[in-house]
């Protein structure tokens, strides 16, 4: 598990029972979450776009205020945090879509790590929308522990679920092998940031159940 630790923790504990009995969780973040020293002031009539859960963690209470919001978990964790949040898709090219459909009526501020693909602001810029990039944590890189190259040298059925693109290309540059490794990408944005190394699988849908159903399924075919 790569990914940040309370995200890794979150899927295992979260894990079905029956993949949970059939796998050995090796935990070594590659990006760890660090918030900056900046808190965005919104005004009364602002919206937010949320993309991860990280930016609902570190923005300002909602007060009511109105919230897009990429996937379900941070629909509802803005929702816990005061925003009248709704779900505009499963990734940065569904919600701009959706907002860009919709004439604008109020600035918007897309609250962000300081490592972003989607380009968000500038796509809904040019489909008219007033928008800003607010920057409220930042991915700080981490080594790869010595637990988990042991495994990925020694383990001959190694999965390795990757869930995003940036953490995808920390663990090419650090692992200490490439074969034996079953990968299994979110997306195929991810996927694409894992080049080379060979990505068995994408999941469905960029989902933790879709993850699950795709280390499932490495299970069932190794």
């Amino acid at each position: 598990m790569t990914r940040p630790l309370a995200a890794s923790q979150r899927f295992v504990d979260e894990m079905p029972d029956d993949l949970a009995v059939r796998v050995t969780p090796v935990f070594s973040p590659l990006l760890r979450i660090e918030p900056v020293d900046h808190t965005p002031r919104l005004a009364p009539d602002a919206a937010a776009i949320f993309t991860s859960s990280n930016g609902v963690r570190y923005a300002p209470d909602g007060a009511g205020r109105t919230a897009y919001c990429v996937g379900a978990r941070t629909t509802a964790q803005a929702s816990a945090h005061g925003w009248a949040a709704q779900m505009a898709g499963q990734d940065a090219d569904a919600l701009v879509a959706q907002i860009s459909g919709h004439p604008p009526d109020h600035q918007l501020i897309h609250i962000r790590g300081r490592h972003t693909r989607g380009h968000i602001a500038g796509r809904l810029s040019k489909a008219g929308h007033t928008v800003t990039d607010a920057i409220v944590y930042d991915q700080v890189p981490q080594p790869l522990n010595k637990v988990a190259q042991d495994v990925l040298i020694a383990g001959d059925a190694t999965i390795v679920p990757l869930f995003s693109p940036r953490t995808a290309m920390e663990f090419v540059k650090q692992a200490p092998r490439t074969t034996c490794l079953h990968v299994i990408a979110l997306s195929a944005a991810v996927a694409k940031a894992a080049h080379p190394l060979d990505v068995q699988s994408v999941a469905d849908r960029p989902d933790a159940d879709a993850m699950y159903d795709a280390i499932r399924w490495a299970i069932s075919s190794g």
